[in-house]
């Protein structure tokens, strides 16, 4: 089937937006380009819409923006670009001004993008294809348009490797080349982590990582990562953890077998808009994680005169240093944040309840209740460092297997109405404060164990572990 014929189907599926177009194009010349017409030739499901148009990119969507009822953005009012939403379609419009449209495709990233079909009342014209866009499509390559594409926006080597990740496509010996010489300091942060998170939510996505890092551009994205970079044991066990939660979350996997716990912990929260929770890219924030968990390893080694190395402290002050990096650096939403901080902070955790000497009910009961809604994750970022570590995952694997079935049957039961309240401490003559959490819990943990089967039992432990309070008998009744 011609090009052209498929291009035209996809058009016409618009309806009244495509009217819209030809309505608002006039005189001028309008050509459907880049990532939608390349989409269209790899037989996907375009999910926005690229054009190219004579004359002004900004007037245009604007004036286009009025006809459909849409919502208008301008992108960049010195590349021309704006960009209109209706109906839940996303039109983005750039201008060539007085040029011609193979000078727009010119100073376009990859060939696969540099191609054009002129919208026309009729239809649309013959494929522009000046840098055989379509020959690499065939090829599976993704190639730079010319030998300075990249030097016009470093930030385009992430986005090959994202377009090589997330379309099956092998990325050209060239782009690697050019991205050696290129330097993303100065690419603004937040676009530098919007592209990193889209390659790590991909599967097989830390080999892009490694390639960064082969390239240089690694430490200049994660900074405060470089001196892990530096030390070789350091970085292939953090490339290892980062690989290991990646098949993990990309294949069926030990953890696979906690359904109900997977959903809660994955499904739902993609289910979710940022708007509603804050934490997209799930997966990509989990890796990254992964890579992170060391961070602090450089600064904090301690070598004893026996030759024993340690590294005491590198959870606390990893988590600070990850998160002032992420935050800076990609600019990683408030929950996202959080969440690498969470798992640089207690990526210990897991490691210390399977390799201790006993694991109570207290233990597990107390790892959940701290970990909240990252429990899950936190059992996937220790089980990848166990492996990246040792090679073996079994005692960790019978330990989380404990925990999630104690968890489960927990959950399970009625939720536990506590003998003991805040009005019986208050009447046992304790002041509000801090310690009645404290007080509580561990007498509800009492409760669930059995230790303690009544409120006169609980009130009596109190007496006999708190010397002083107020008679039991003074103590108000539920």
């Amino acid at each position: 089937m011609p090009v052209s014929t498929g291009v035209t189907a996809i058009l016409r599926r618009l309806g009244r937006a495509r009217d819209r177009l030809l309505e608002t194009r006039g005189e001028r010349r309008l050509y459907l380009v880049g990532g939608t017409l390349r989409d269209i030739l790899l037989e996907r499901q375009p999910e926005d819409f690229d054009f190219a148009v004579s004359g002004s990119g900004v007037e245009f969507a604007r004036a286009f923006a009025d006809r459909v009822r849409g919502k208008f953005v301008v992108l960049s009012e010195p590349d021309d670009e704006a960009r209109v939403v209706s109906r839940g379609r996303v039109f983005d419009f750039n201008g060539f001004g007085v040029k011609t449209i193979d000078d727009d495709l010119r100073r376009r990233d990859f060939t696969i993008n540099a191609m054009a079909c002129e919208v026309l009342p009729e239809g649309v014209g013959g494929l522009l294809d000046p840098f055989r866009g379509s020959d690499d499509l065939r090829a599976a390559v993704i190639r730079p348009v010319t030998p300075d594409s990249l030097r016009a926006d470093p930030l385009r080597l992430l986005r090959g490797l994202r377009l090589g990740l997330e379309l099956g496509l092998s990325v050209h010996d060239s782009v690697l080349e050019q991205g050696r010489s290129v330097s993303l300091s100065r690419t603004a942060a937040e676009r530098i982590g919007s592209e990193l998170l889209r390659i790590l939510e991909c599967p097989r996505s830390c080999d892009a990582l490694i390639r960064l890092h082969q390239l240089g551009r690694l430490a200049e994205i994660l900074p405060d990562f470089a001196p892990v970079l530096e030390d070789d044991d350091l970085r292939q066990h953090s490339f290892r953890t980062c690989v290991k939660v990646d098949e993990v979350v990309s294949a069926p996997s030990f953890f696979s077998g906690f359904g109900p716990e997977w959903q809660a912990y994955f499904d739902r929260w993609e289910a979710e808009t940022e708007a509603d929770r804050g934490l997209p890219y799930r997966r990509a924030v989990l890796k990254l994680c992964g890579l992170l968990h060391d961070i602090a390893k450089p600064q904090t080694r301690f070598s004893t005169a026996g030759g024993d190395t340690h590294f005491y402290g590198h959870d606390t002050l990893g988590a600070r240093t990850a998160e002032k990096m992420v935050r800076r650096s990609l600019r990683l939403s408030k929950p996202q944040v959080k969440m690498v901080h969470t798992h640089v902070q207690e990526h210990m955790r897991l490691h210390l309840l399977a390799t201790g000497s006993e694991l109570s009910d207290r233990a597990i009961r107390r790892f959940f209740r701290d970990l909240g809604d990252e429990a899950f994750g936190m059992m996937i970022t220790c089980y990848a460092d166990g492996w990246a570590t040792a090679g073996r995952t079994s005692h960790l694997e019978s330990t989380i297997t404990r925990m999630i079935r104690q968890k489960r049957d927990e959950d399970a039961r009625a939720a536990v109405t506590r003998f003991v309240n805040g009005h019986d401490l208050i009447a046992l003559g304790l002041e509000p404060g801090p310690a009645f959490k404290v007080i509580l819990q561990e007498l509800e943990d009492l409760q669930l164990e059995g230790t303690i089967g009544s409120r006169e039992q609980g009130l009596e432990y109190l007496r006999t572990n708190l010397p002083g309070l107020a008679k039991p008998e003074t103590a108000t009744e539920d």
